[in-house]
């Protein structure tokens, strides 16, 4: 298999480097309307690793000949991006106490529906390719 992770992951790089910019840039704006820059910065973060593990586990799964790995690998990273997005969303609730900002976390929410959207593509243009 001649598969280019670094070609599969450029549009969620893209998107990452792009969420980012517009946060940093524009941060004093974020936080007068009551959007904590930071916590979408680290969600943003946290959601492209992700990202870029689950294209790596792609990348493994269509080596295998059961498709059933496959299928699992693309459930299993949404499944995945889920519960660590959630984990770190409860212990933000946790530590931020009255400071918390849910605008922040309904973006971050936004943010994960766009990431999952970007590595299902990655997957379905994996599976069109020939194997070997």
């Amino acid at each position: 298999m001649n598969h280019n992770y670094g070609k599969l992951l450029f549009p969620t790089l893209l998107l990452f480097v792009t969420i980012t910019l517009i946060f940093m840039v524009a941060s004093s704006f974020w936080d007068s309307i009551g959007v904590n820059h930071w916590v979408v910065v680290v969600g943003n973060l946290l959601l492209y690793l992700i990202s870029a593990i689950t294209v790596w586990m792609h990348l493994q799964a269509i080596k295998n000949p059961n498709p059933n790995v496959f299928t699992r690998s693309v459930m299993g990273s949404t499944v995945i991006k889920l519960m660590v997005l959630g984990i770190a969303v409860m212990i933000y609730l946790m530590v931020s106490g009255s400071k918390k900002s849910i605008y922040a976390i309904f973006i971050c929410m936004i943010l994960y529906m766009i990431y999952t959207a970007f590595d299902v593509k990655a997957a379905l243009q994996l599976n069109k390719k020939p194997k070997e």
